[in-house]
């Protein structure tokens, strides 16, 4: 409580409330020949990938997992606390507060995950595919031709419910992984801390599979995806939500994970491989604001653009120039013949999805969003000129900021990809 919320860019309301609790859960694994992995999923908006390498490195010496084999994936919730705020575009000293909450849960999560190595057990590993609907592409077009945060039913959104289900004896562990985000609650309960429909989603499964079941969500490339629940596709917008709202979504979910299950999988052998690398996208340098467009807003009323004014127009008069590229940080990990999965840190649009499968030949690849950090949107080169939030606006929120990505990422991406590829 009294923690700056996440999801809201630099702007700094406080939790007044506990709506659900929040959870960091792993799940490590190990193959027949030693090599491990461990996915770390946590109930946050993100955090900056100084601090998870930081995190990283020291499970690394702990457990001997090797750091690419290493997966932080946040839920993206925008109903909890405001990590990775070293990230966002402002001039406000972080609360000590939310320092020390950070620095607790990173060591609870670090003797969580050196726990889980100390007391493996032997699995048997199935992986299920599935589908679910909860999901709409959210970058539709206004009246006047722009794009802007409107539901676009004719919008690509990745369908793909991928299932991991690990059973050893009467213990039982339930893996999952969909793209959608998690932005519900704080349109009824703006203050109030909520795991949002993920956490309703790990709630009913827990009570279809047994309280012994570890249940696990992994937040997939949700960039430009919202809950189709609150999409108002006649009217072109989407509602506010209620209190039943990630409840429902939520359980739909559950329902698509169990159908999967029920559907029935593949058994897998594990043989774990991970590599990891960067892509670096980049921005496009030409027309970015002047000095004299950030001393405006850093005379504004609004506490958003007061905060990106006063940063920016900061920046440029200590002489620090504008980044001419975003590092990306993305990797691969083989669990077997015939499942691999990318995952990508930031907030990775929907379309990467087919893309990858394409240029690695694999149209069975899974892919993960908001690994390591989950700040900066990412879109591919065709979506860039279309213009919108994501592609301008929100570029300013983050230090990383404020020029837009350029055509030519999809290269950047494609490259580092296939260097991996050949490393596993």
């Amino acid at each position: 409580m009294g923690l700056p919320m996440g999801g809201r860019g630099p702007r700094f309301s406080t939790a007044t409330d506990l709506l659900d609790p929040l959870a960091a859960q792993v799940v490590v694994l190990e193959d027949e020949k030693g090599s491990r992995i461990a996915w770390i999923s946590i109930d946050l908006v993100g955090m900056d990938r100084q601090v998870t390498s930081r995190l990283r490195l020291e499970l690394a010496g702990l457990t001997g997992i090797p750091v690419e084999a290493i997966v932080v994936n946040f839920s993206h919730t925008h109903s909890g606390p405001m990590t990775g705020f070293e990230g966002y575009a402002t001039l406000v000293e972080k609360p000590a507060e939310l320092h020390a909450y950070e620095e607790g849960l990173l060591t609870a999560t670090a003797r969580m995950v050196l726990e889980a190595a100390e007391n493996l057990q032997p699995v048997t590993v199935t992986v299920h595919r599935g589908t679910s609907q909860i999901g709409i592409n959210r970058r539709g077009h206004n009246p006047d031709g722009s794009v802007g945060l409107r539901p676009n039913p004719d919008g690509f959104f990745n369908k793909d419910l991928w299932v991991m289900d690990l059973q050893a004896g009467d213990a039982r562990g339930v893996l999952f992984s969909y793209g959608c985000h998690p932005v519900m609650v704080y349109g009824h309960a703006w203050n109030s801390i909520s795991a949002d429909y993920p956490g309703a989603c790990r709630d009913r499964l827990a009570e279809a599979l047994g309280p012994q079941a570890h249940v696990q969500f992994i937040q997939g490339c949700a960039g430009n995806v919202r809950p189709r629940r609150l999409a108002d596709c006649e009217a072109g917008s989407f509602r506010t939500a209620t209190p039943e709202d990630h409840l429902c979504t939520g359980r739909e979910l559950a329902e698509d994970v169990l159908a999967a299950i029920g559907a029935g999988g593949k058994r897998l052998e594990l043989e774990l491989r991970c590599t990891s690398g960067f892509a670096l996208a980049p921005r496009e340098m030409e027309g970015l604001p002047p000095l004299s467009h950030w001393e405006e807003m850093a005379e504004s009323d609004d506490e958003l653009e007061r905060n990106i004014g006063e940063y920016w127009g900061e920046r440029l008069r200590l002489g620090t120039p504008y980044q001419r590229f975003l590092p990306w940080e993305v990797g691969l990990i083989r669990l077997g013949q015939g499942n691999t999965i990318a995952w990508l840190a930031h907030e990775a649009f929907a379309e990467w999805l087919p893309l990858l499968r394409d240029w690695l030949d694999d149209p069975e690849l899974i892919a993960w969003g908001y690994c390591q950090d989950g700040r900066n949107y990412l879109p591919p080169d065709d979506i860039i000129p279309q213009g919108g939030y994501e592609i301008v606006t929100a570029n300013a929120y983050t230090k990383a900021g404020p020029g837009p990505l350029r055509p030519g990422i999809d290269e950047a991406v494609r490259k580092t990809f296939t260097s991996m590829a050949e490393r596993l």
